[in-house]
């Protein structure tokens, strides 16, 4: 019999009514959907014109009367792959990666030739070769515009 008297004693300490604080309704603010983008917008494409210019005016600026040197065409390259990545860089294409090839070569009459294979989305993605030559050296550089999904 003692635990009925629990249980009655349990179940009257439920039935007393509580104070119940009245809640206001938030309004509910529609979220926009999210975004995310897998193309680039119009206008915001690789800039093919701006880069070849940017080419062929660093590989001037470094190459403008100097003859071929081996000990200094790796340097030579370095310094003109690196001022035509800042350079493009500061066009501000957005989420593009930019990659820049440069090969410096002796001129002595000997043909050269190259080939490249890239796997990427033609809509989005580009490049860009330009070349130079003075009487002594040949300078080839490429430019990668590859659109970062």
């Amino acid at each position: 019999m003692e635990e009925e008297d629990e249980v009655e004693e349990v179940a009257a300490d439920i039935d007393e009514p509580e104070e119940i604080e009245e809640v206001t309704p938030v309004e509910e603010k529609a979220l926009a959907p999210p975004k995310y983008e897998v193309r680039p917008g119009l206008g915001e494409k690789f800039q093919a014109a701006n880069v070849r210019d940017i080419i062929l005016s660093t590989m001037q600026e470094q190459l403008m009367g100097r003859q071929y040197r081996s000990d200094q065409a790796p340097r030579w390259a370095k310094i003109i792959a690196n001022g035509i990545r800042q350079r493009v860089q500061e066009l501000d294409m957005k989420r593009y990666k930019i990659v820049v090839q440069s090969t410096i070569i002796e001129m002595k009459g000997a043909g050269v030739k190259c080939g490249q294979r890239c796997i990427w989305d033609p809509e989005t993605d580009d490049y860009v070769d330009e070349q130079y030559r003075n009487d002594t050296l040949f300078c080839h550089s490429t430019v990668y515009g590859l659109y970062m999904y």
